[in-house]
């Protein structure tokens, strides 16, 4: 993966997220009268932008041509230097610019000011509102068109050595019948379940060889197993291993194995995992080893020996060859299913920030910053442009949750401030204003030095 590639990716995620969440406050401000003077992708010095009185311009635009467009009423199109937010700036209202200008003159009818609090409300949490209709539309255009594949077992095939899964004592042939007193339907339930309570020890009932049992997962093992992005570790059954690719002049070559394959067999034991098939080819590199394998329904079997490195030059990846099923949905079903999705992320990503301020998750090992962004959209977008609109779903929701915090400067430490001078029946000081105002900035500006120190020393 190449800095071209992740950067790339970080600017086509971060700015899709961030023009859908600004546009909300700004088509707000438009539908209630609001003017709004700039509307900026990026922060910083203004790099390129439009408007009606001076067209395409590159650069910063001078005060007198500022001066024009706030005169003329139109609104300055912008992107800005560094790609890490946007704002749209609305007059009359206290925001990042500090601008306090307008308090010179009367509140116009096109200022923020002299609007009504329902009208104050709906343009700060537009760009939330925004943020969650995208994920909703991500999800559901994901169901319209690719449908939801549904692995029907609970059963594990095979559990990773140095695993979460084995150090809570799962093994091969388990049937996992509840998480913390829910019953998993299928694979995919097992995993939501598993994050639900994220930082909470959870009770996991086990059936095996014909008795049932519970196991205890702890809170910290699963966390320090996330936030490492370490796999659970275990396999589901029905999950086959598949010979993606193979090396003419390596062991598999030599012994005929061609892509397409799928592996049933090391040494007569059943292989089930990617993992486990690698840790037994390097356990017996230099040793000659018995495979059995399927090709187009025929059941093959030969001979090789692992060269000195532990590898037979094949690349592999995992297959279900049972359990799976494919539902299918309409239009009004896909946007029912995108909503749910919706919800469901929203209630464990709340989940999550409750356990950090809990103090059962560390900070540390749960913010991630726009390094960490960077190499997960990348990530996505080598595994295709599904899952890539899934991980855009995700940090959208993930947007309009930070967002709407009660914090000064984000757009629910406004919502605040308007509830409670409808509260209070008078307008808060500006001076009071600014000092949070400012005084949050400070707070978030810290927090971003932080996050980025956090990436780089991951």
């Amino acid at each position: 993966m190449d800095f071209i590639t992740t950067a790339l990716s970080f600017i086509l995620v971060l700015g899709i997220l961030v023009t859908v969440h600004e546009l909300g406050h700004f088509l707000a401000a438009r539908m209630t009268g609001m003017y709004a003077e700039t509307f900026a992708v990026g922060m910083g010095n203004r790099v390129v932008g439009f408007n009606k009185l001076h067209g395409v311009k590159f650069g910063s635009l001078s005060e007198e041509q500022e001066k024009e467009v706030v005169d003329a009423k139109v609104t300055d199109y912008r992107i800005a230097m560094l790609p890490i937010g946007g704002y749209v700036k609305i007059a009359g209202m206290i925001d990042e610019s500090m601008d306090t200008n307008y308090l010179a003159s009367e509140p116009q009818p096109w200022e923020f000011r002299s609007k009504n609090a329902a009208q104050k409300i709906f343009v700060m949490a537009a760009g939330v509102i925004m943020n969650i209709l995208l994920a909703i539309l991500i999800f559901a255009g994901i169901a319209m068109t690719d449908g939801k594949t549904v692995l029907d077992t609970t059963t594990l095939a095979f559990v990773e050595k140095n695993s979460v899964a084995e150090a809570i004592g799962l093994k091969a042939g388990d049937k996992v019948l509840t998480l913390n007193g829910e019953k998993p339907k299928s694979w995919a339930d097992m995993s939501i379940l598993l994050t639900k309570n994220v930082g909470e020890d959870l009770q996991i009932m086990v059936e095996r060889g014909g008795s049932s049992f519970p196991l205890r997962i702890p809170g910290k093992t699963l966390v320090d197993a996330l936030a490492a992005q370490q796999p659970i570790g275990w396999i589901p059954a029905g999950t086959a291993v598949l010979i993606n690719g193979v090396e003419t002049l390596k062991p598999a070559g030599k012994l005929g194995l061609m892509a397409g394959d799928t592996i049933l067999t090391l040494n007569g034991t059943p292989i089930f995992a990617t993992t486990q098939f690698a840790e037994q080819i390097r356990a017996n590199k230099g040793k000659e080893i018995a495979l059995e394998w399927k090709r187009t329904g025929s059941v093959m079997n030969g001979r090789l020996t692992p060269d000195t490195d532990g590898r037979i030059g094949v690349s592999l990846a995992p297959i279900f060859s049972g359990g799976l099923r494919k539902e299918r949905y309409g239009f009004f079903e896909s946007f029912a299913v995108g909503t749910q999705e919706m919800v469901s992320t929203i209630t464990m990503y709340v989940a999550s920030v409750a356990q950090i301020f809990k103090g059962k998750v560390s900070v540390k090992q749960s913010v991630g910053g726009p390094i960490q962004i960077a190499k997960m959209s990348a990530q996505a977008a080598e595994l295709g442009i599904l899952p890539l609109l899934r991980w855009m779903a995700l940090l959208s929701i993930i947007l309009a949750v930070m967002n709407i915090l009660p914090f000064p400067a984000l757009d629910g430490g406004h919502i605040l401030f308007i509830l409670i001078e409808v509260v209070i029946r008078r307008e808060i000081p500006v001076k009071v204003k600014l000092a949070v105002q400012q005084a949050g900035i400070i707070i978030l500006l810290c927090f971003m030095v932080f996050v980025f120190y956090n990436d780089l020393t991951r």
